[in-house]
C-alpha cells in the first residue's frame, strides 16, 4: 500500500505540473501566430513587371515626391541593391523574387513580390513608399483637472506597495466576510 502511494506523488505532480503549463504554452503559441499574422498584416503585395520588375515611387507624408533620395531593397536571401530615385520620386529594382524590404533614410516597407499571374487580387502594380509616415495615435483630452486626476491615478497604481494593498484588500475583506458568518445551520 506504501509503495503504492509513493509512486502516485511523481504522477499527481506531474499531472499537476501539465495543467499549469498547458495555458502558458497555449499562450506561447498563440503570440507566435499572432506574429506572423501581424508580419502578414504589414507586408505588400506587389505584382512585378517583365523581368522581375518592381517599381515604385518615394513621397514624402504630404504627398510630395522625394526627387534623388536613395531607397535600399534587401531581399530575404540577403542580397542587397540601392536606387535613386528621379524627379517624381520613382524608383526600381530588376530581378526582385520573395519577400524584400524597401526602405529610404524615414521610412521602411515589407513588400511580398509576385509574378504577373501570380498575384492575388489585392496586389498593387506599384510599391507607394511614404516617408515620415509615423502613426500618431489620438487620445481623449478631458481638460486639466480630469487628466491631472487620471495621471496621479496611473501614478498610484504604478506604486507596487499601493498595488500589494489593493491585492491584500481585495483577498481579505471576503475571508472576513467568511469567517463573520456564524449563523446556525437551518436543519
Amino acid at each position: 500500500m506504501r509503495s503504492r502511494n509513493l509512486m502516485s506523488r511523481p504522477l499527481v505532480g506531474a499531472v499537476a505540473l501539465a495543467v499549469a503549463m498547458g495555458p502558458t504554452l497555449a499562450r506561447a503559441q498563440n503570440a507566435v501566430a499572432a506574429e506572423h499574422k501581424a508580419a502578414d498584416a504589414l507586408a505588400v503585395d506587389v505584382a512585378l513587371h517583365k523581368d522581375g520588375l518592381l517599381i515604385g515611387q518615394l513621397v514624402g507624408a504630404s504627398g510630395k515626391p522625394s526627387a534623388d533620395a536613395t531607397v535600399r531593397l534587401t531581399l530575404a536571401d540577403g542580397r542587397k541593391a540601392e536606387a535613386k530615385t528621379n524627379a517624381d520620386g520613382g524608383f526600381a529594382f530588376k530581378n526582385v523574387r520573395g519577400v524584400a524590404r524597401l526602405e529610404s533614410d524615414k521610412s521602411a516597407l515589407l513588400v511580398r513580390s509576385w509574378t504577373g499571374g501570380a498575384a492575388p487580387p489585392n496586389a498593387t502594380p506599384a510599391v507607394l513608399l511614404v516617408e515620415g509616415s509615423e502613426i500618431a495615435r489620438g487620445q481623449h483630452y478631458a481638460g486639466p483637472v480630469a487628466n491631472s486626476t487620471v495621471s496621479h491615478t496611473k501614478r498610484l497604481f504604478a506604486n507596487p506597495l499601493f498595488l500589494a494593498g489593493v491585492i491584500g484588500t481585495a483577498v481579505a475583506i471576503p475571508v472576513a466576510i467568511h469567517n463573520a458568518d456564524d449563523d446556525d445551520p437551518a436543519s
